[in-house]
């Protein structure tokens, strides 16, 4: 029993189609195992009806982009895009992921006044709590206090969690990122004030 036979045909695919392109060519192993299940050109057949199909995707993907960047409803969408490929089952899937994923990444990037407060909200919020944190961690291993400052790393990744709970979008969204940044220069001037009320 060779090392591919209990390959499936998509991970025999994978593994196929890698050792091409890296290598220039296939093993002797994988031929054989191709070889045992039909044919070579029976194989490429089926690699070049999925590549066919990818491609058919791609350029669906494409044209949903268009047209939602052109605010058109998924229900227009549907009745423009035509494929001789895929069904219509598949393109109504592939719109209605489209444009539910293009609509939550367009609401992820917008800054409005809602976004700002929250994040303003959050910068406050996320700096109290990281610094709370940091100093219980510094109380409780006081060894670590020569490394006061390196813990803003720590901070500023707790703060981007706190401010992206708080406002429920990621730090591609300009005011978060802004907050996070914010909120870890706050955590700098906590740390400052209270190592030198210690002294």
């Amino acid at each position: 029993m060779g090392f591919y036979s209990n390959f499936s045909e998509q991970d025999l695919i994978i593994s196929y189609t890698n050792q091409i392109d890296h290598q220039g060519k296939a093993n002797k192993e994988i031929l054989e195992e191709i070889a045992a299940r039909g044919s070579l050109e029976s194989f490429h057949a089926i690699i070049e009806k999925q590549n066919e199909i990818q491609n058919e995707r791609n350029r669906i993907i494409r044209e949903i982009h268009q047209y939602f960047m052109d605010k058109q409803s998924q229900n227009e969408c549907l009745s423009k895009i035509k494929s001789d490929i895929l069904s219509r089952e598949d393109i109504h899937l592939l719109v209605r992921a489209k444009y539910s994923q293009i609509h939550k990444n367009v609401e992820n990037l917008k800054v409005d006044s809602k976004t700002i407060l929250y994040s303003l909200i959050g910068a406050i919020i996320a700096s109290v709590i990281s610094t709370i944190v940091i100093l219980l961690i510094l109380y409780q291993f006081i060894f670590l206090s020569v490394f006061a400052f390196s813990l803003l790393i720590p901070a500023y990744i707790m703060n981007y969690w706190i401010i992206r709970l708080i406002t429920g979008k990621t730090r591609v969204n300009l005011a978060v990122f802004i907050a996070s940044f914010l909120a870890t220069v706050l955590n700098g001037v906590y740390f400052f004030l209270v190592i030198n009320s210690t002294h």
